[in-house]
């Protein structure tokens, strides 16, 4: 299982894992996927499927804790949720903002881990963060499919030449013959964050409380504390409210738990009695 971070050096980060990841989930914040589709990660990797994290910022704006305290807690909430891998990018922390320059460094990640699916953020929400997260992470999964487009700039260098005609210098070449364009076949929304109607649900009665152990995981956010007290539920409070928002989304589903998710294409349909979910 591989962890980075902005420490790793980049000649390490180009390299792309032994296989590409069936799903990833792309998030702004280290917790936000735990929150709303750990659970789905984690059925996904029990039926063998590969899965992934990626982080855009460290986490240094947190009220409670520090970003190398969240680091720590990352990693062991990924262990619970059996991901194959995670990565948190160096995005500024409230200040997830969709430039070209961040759209490239999440372009290069799809590239080299070259996802079948991605699962966003709702493109609407509380937090600045979180909604410009959905739309740099829908146009990164854009970018990453065109075939000239050298993902491999150097990061902060204006002067830089985006085409694959032209490159910067030899190792670029080097770098940009492993990372061949890639989009995602299919781009979900996490909706747990925002009230909308999903167009489905996943079921997560079996692995609730692996995913809420998860989410615990993050010790310094959901423990009793003086800092922020006035914005987090208290910690007897915490597991009442997720297991009520899983309950909710399960009776959509007509289950016990479930994680919400929207996508923007019309479904289709092979065999009209295997449609899930009563009617009546």
């Amino acid at each position: 299982m591989w962890f980075w971070n902005k420490e790793v050096s980049t000649e390490m980060s180009t390299l792309s894992s032994a296989a590409p990841l069936d799903v990833l989930a792309i998030a702004a914040h280290r917790d936000d996927v735990e929150q709303t589709c750990g659970g789905t990660l984690l059925k996904m990797a029990q039926r063998g499927r590969r899965t992934g994290i990626l982080d855009l910022t460290q986490g240094e704006m947190g009220t409670r804790g520090t970003a190398q305290d969240r680091a720590r807690e990352a990693e062991d909430a990924a262990k619970i949720l059996r991901v194959s891998w995670r990565q948190a990018l160096d995005i500024l922390d409230g200040r997830v903002e969709n430039t070209f320059e961040n759209r490239l460094k999440v372009a290069r990640v799809i590239r080299e881990q070259r996802p079948r699916v991605v699962i966003l953020p709702y493109w609407k929400g509380r937090h600045p963060d979180h909604y410009t997260a959905s739309t740099l992470g829908y146009e990164a999964c854009f970018l990453a499919g065109l075939a000239k487009l050298d993902v491999s700039v150097v990061e902060g260098d204006s002067s830089a030449d985006l085409t694959a005609g032209r490159r910067q210098d030899s190792r670029q070449d080097a770098v940009a013959t492993r990372l061949p364009p890639h989009r995602p076949f299919k781009i979900i929304y996490a909706t747990l964050y925002y009230d909308v109607r999903p167009t489905f649900v996943v079921d997560i009665t079996e692995l609730f409380e692996m995913r809420f152990q998860a989410l615990m995981a993050y010790k310094s956010q959901f423990s009793d504390q003086e800092a922020g007290k006035d914005l987090f539920p208290a910690q007897a409070e915490i597991r009442a409210r997720i297991e009520a928002m899983a309950r909710f989304y399960g009776l959509l589903g007509g289950v016990t738990y479930a994680e919400p998710f929207l996508q923007k294409e019309v479904g289709l349909v092979e065999d009209l009695t295997l449609i899930p979910v009563k009617s009546i």
